[in-house]
């Protein structure tokens, strides 16, 4: 492909001073001199996604990727990552976390230097203000890698916001290949996250199949009894989180199998992901919690972590 310079920075086609276009429309049919003549062609950039061919877009931006099983099957995996005070928290783990999918699904995916750089050259772009806290996701499938940024949802809970949660309609499947990866197949953990929140929920509970407690549609749970941290065994059928990994290590969280007629016997519960961090529950069910000294000495550890001093 011809290079062809582009001075227009502010172009969602302009990649390091060239365009990444195939074709342009060039106006002015009855120009003279090139200062009469514009590019048709133009888009504003705008902050939101880069596909692995550099491509940026984003609101009312096409962006090209191709038609793989990622796409049309949901065979792809994503991370979804903290951006904070201008750190991805984390991203070491989630890139790990990425790769076990990957290899699980048989994509071959690129190696974690080329994934950084893809999330650097995204960021670059985006000009985020270090300000804010952004939701990074990175997307691969066997012929994508895909980046996007949004908003983090939960910026602006105060600490002491909980969780409300019911449980959900569907069970969970410990046996399915899939439970433990994160794929971009989330078509239950979508509609059953709509459901609970038209019946006034933040969330809901998936139970396997064998009635044991596995995790909320999109965080891990976390049990307190005396002081000690209890979580469902990853065999029950649940994807484990970065931060659910970093809490087991730190404290020797206890992995096993739990019921719903356990729910009145801990003394706190809580809720973790990489864009929450550590959320209390005060509702489960017909149960209630109260935000106790755990879960709050928990917070603070976490959000040290976040801001880059622990």
């Amino acid at each position: 492909m011809t290079r062809l310079d582009c001075s227009v920075v502010n172009c969602a086609y302009n990649k390091e001073d060239s365009c990444c276009k195939d074709n342009i429309h060039v106006g002015g049919k009855n120009a003279k001199v090139t200062d009469e003549t514009c590019c048709e062609s133009f888009r504003e950039k705008k902050d939101g996604m880069t596909n692995s061919n550099g491509t940026p877009g984003g609101e009312g931006t096409a962006v090209t990727f191709a038609l793989d099983e990622g796409y049309q099957f949901g065979l792809g995996v994503f991370e979804t990552i903290n951006l904070t005070g201008g750190r991805l928290v984390m991203l070491d783990r989630h890139l790990d976390r990425l790769r076990r999918g990957a290899r699980a699904l048989d994509i071959d995916a690129p190696d974690d230097d080329t994934l950084r750089a893809h999330i650097a050259e995204h960021l670059d772009a985006a000009e985020l203000p270090d300000g804010r806290s952004f939701a990074v996701k990175l997307m691969v499938s066997s012929a994508n890698v895909i980046v996007t940024h949004r908003p983090n949802p939960y910026a602006d809970w105060a600490q002491d916001r909980g969780l409300r949660l019911g449980w959900c309609r569907a069970w969970r499947n410990e046996c399915s290949p899939l439970t433990a990866h994160k794929t971009l197949n989330q078509g239950d953990n979508i509609l059953e996250s709509r459901s609970a929140r038209r019946l006034g929920f933040d969330s809901a509970v998936y139970l396997n199949t064998r009635g044991d407690i596995c995790e909320t549609t999109n965080a891990n749970l976390f049990f307190v009894r005396d002081g000690r941290l209890y979580t469902p065994d990853e065999r029950c059928g649940l994807l484990p989180g970065t931060v659910r990994a970093w809490l087991c290590e730190r404290y020797e969280a206890e992995q096993g199998t739990f019921r719903q007629d356990s729910l009145d016997s801990w003394d706190e519960v809580f809720a973790t992901n990489a864009l929450m961090g550590v959320r209390p529950v005060v509702e489960l069910g017909d149960a209630g919690y109260g935000i106790g000294p755990v879960t709050r000495a928990i917070q603070r550890e976490y959000r040290r972590l976040e801001l880059g001093i622990l």
